[in-house]
């Protein structure tokens, strides 16, 4: 039997996800990184991105947008502390561009915008 990676997304008070999988992909500030298992112990410091979940044969499977945030990596685990989290298969364009001109804060348009982008890139 291959390892896994007990993956978690949590935002502040809640656990939005927990998982098992080959591989996940972060969006670290320096560059995404893939975590695998028996990884060694490391703090990564996060972007508002694009969190992948992956399968075997390196498939993706699973995507969320993530709002910065932290994770914390040891042997086969991986938990990313993140202020906001949403399934990628629960957002399309037109409502990741109403929430960017709705939102209060620049910190808010800006993830909006990174989704839009993303979307708008991946789209064609």
């Amino acid at each position: 039997m291959e390892k896994e990676i007990l993956f978690r997304i949590s935002r502040p008070y809640k656990v939005f996800k927990t998982l098992k999988t080959a591989a996940v992909v972060l969006p670290g500030v320096k560059g995404d990184i893939t975590i695998i298992p028996e990884r060694a112990p490391t703090m990564i410091l996060l972007r508002n991105g694009v969190v992948q979940i992956l399968g075997r044969g390196n498939q993706v499977e699973d995507r969320y947008f993530i709002k910065g945030g932290i994770a914390d990596v040891a042997r086969d685990r991986c938990a990313v502390s993140t202020e906001k989290a949403i399934f990628f298969d629960s957002i399309d364009l037109e409502k990741a561009e109403r929430k960017r001109d709705e939102a209060r804060y620049e910190e808010d348009k800006a993830y909006y915008q990174m989704i839009v982008d993303y979307l708008r890139q991946n789209s064609k």
